[in-house]
């Protein structure tokens, strides 16, 4: 039976469309109280409204995590603060040698410093407290680096060693930090971002649903566990690369020649 967020607040970041919108709406089905955070107010209304059917008791905050007042404001406009989901972030995929430099710097402001700054927000209320839960949103992209997609790569690879590091130093202290890294996902997000220039074997990894990640999500914030990856596939790819790196980035380079 999944956990129950009632009496809970969740702060969700980049809760407008996508994994964060479907985690919003897990988290009201869980009971929680939730305050959402987005750029685009008319959709984060949206999303509010469907969070309010379901019974929560929800409210919104216009954010710009590459602002840190606006990181700020959103952390002091929740009551109470149990839980933040560290998701809002976007992707360009280039080869390194052609990337945007102002592009490759706004994706390392959104994604990595966004995180920075609402987690440094929260971080003070929750060890005050002795009690919290922040969940990184990541990606497979932080523990494998893929061809044309350097510049992601680099925050996702940034934010896993900023979460390893933060549950290291806040272990014993009451808050728990966990890591939510999935693969593709059935989100406008890799349409902005332009799947076909992803490496073609890593096209292989079916899609997953953002209910399936949604509910990681939920569920990491109920357990505190280090690391979630999926889909399976992905795990076990993950796993490999870990243990033989040579190995998994020869593989992946062979297989996306020939299906390229």
């Amino acid at each position: 039976m999944p956990s129950s967020f009632v009496t809970k607040t969740v702060v969700i970041t980049g809760a407008s469309s996508g994994i964060g919108r479907a985690a919003a709406l897990e988290f009201a089905r869980r009971g929680a109280d939730l305050v959402l955070a987005a750029r685009r107010a008319e959709q984060l209304e949206t999303v509010a409204a469907e969070c309010r059917a379901l019974g929560a008791r929800c409210s919104i905050v216009v954010t710009d995590v590459t602002k840190r007042d606006d990181c700020v404001r959103l952390v002091e406009s929740a009551p109470q603060l149990d839980v933040l989901v560290n998701n809002a972030g976007f992707a360009a995929f280039d080869a390194i040698e052609s990337a945007k430099p102002d592009e490759l710097e706004s994706m390392m402001q959104t994604n990595f410093f966004g995180m920075v700054r609402c987690t440094q927000a929260a971080l003070p209320r929750m060890l005050a407290r002795g009690s919290g839960t922040i969940v990184n949103v990541s990606s497979i992209a932080g523990i494998m680096g893929y061809a044309g997609m350097g510049g992601y790569c680099a925050t996702k690879f940034a934010m896993i060693g900023f979460t390893e590091a933060l549950r290291d130093e806040v272990i014993g202290r009451g808050v728990r930090v966990a890591m939510v890294c999935p693969g593709t996902t059935d989100t406008e997000f890799f349409l902005q971002a332009e799947r076909e220039k992803m490496p073609g074997a890593s096209r292989l990894i079916p899609a997953v649903r953002p209910e399936t990640i949604a509910r990681a999500i939920a569920d990491a914030a109920a357990d505190g566990r280090y690391r979630r990856i999926l889909p399976f596939g992905a795990a076990a790819y993950m796993r490999f690369k870990e243990l033989f790196p040579r190995a998994a980035h020869l593989f992946m380079r062979r297989v996306s020649a020939w299906l390229e």
